[in-house]
């Protein structure tokens, strides 16, 4: 079998598994519309694992139980991937943010970094603190470097927010993380849904703490 034949059976069976997904929520057999198929596509070629979907579209619809497509579902499994699906859209000229949109959002950031403990939010208060000297003086920006520099905000936000928690907050999403995630056990690979359940959880805690996700840069 050639590569291309298996990443085509491999995105078949990625694709089938979004499909079953959809099935059991929607409770009538459900086929991928084109334009489903085609972000179905965007994740598996951006290497977004199918755990990390199935986790997203359980999100999905327990807020909306009555959704009916996949693109419903985009915002949760993105949010979830993050250095995936998120990245790559993100390498599209139309979906870059400007500068000053930019600058806005590392300013938004900053001010709920200032409520977390100082423990927890000295790193990315230090790295976000770089990034608004270099948005203020790039007039042309190096974006794959910067796109580089905000991912890795990103991520030690997520971490900030996860050790600011409460440890009833922590005990909370964790369980809440746990419950999503043995609905796929045994279905999809283990480790993709453990990786799966821990964004999950630095997901809630940056929604709980009300911390913006460093979107579309």
């Amino acid at each position: 079998m050639s590569g291309e034949e298996g990443r085509a059976e491999e995105l078949e069976a990625f694709v089938e598994g979004i499909e079953a997904a959809l099935r059991v929520h929607r409770g009538v057999d459900h086929a991928l519309s084109p334009r489903d198929f085609a972000l179905a596509r965007a994740w598996y070629e951006a290497g977004v694992p199918l755990a990390t979907v199935l986790v997203g579209i359980d999100l999905a619809f327990e807020a909306e139980p009555s959704a009916a497509s996949l693109a419903f579902c985009r915002q949760r499994v993105e949010d979830l991937a993050a250095g995936h699906a998120r990245a790559a859209a993100a390498t599209r000229d139309g979906d870059r943010l400007s500068l000053p949109e930019l600058a806005e959002m590392l300013d938004a950031l900053r001010e709920r970094l200032f409520d977390l403990p100082r423990r927890a939010a000295a790193l990315p208060l230090q790295k976000v603190e770089e990034l608004r000297d270099l948005v203020a003086v790039a007039s042309r920006p190096n974006w794959d470097h910067l796109r580089t520099r905000l991912h890795v905000l990103d991520e030690l936000v997520s971490a900030a927010a996860v050790e600011a928690l409460t440890p009833a907050q922590a005990h909370t999403l964790r369980d809440e993380a746990a419950r999503a995630a043995e609905r796929h056990r045994g279905r999809v690979d283990s480790r993709a849904l453990d990786q799966a359940v821990d964004r999950l959880v630095r997901q809630r805690a940056r929604e709980t703490l009300r911390l913006p996700r460093l979107a579309a840069f």
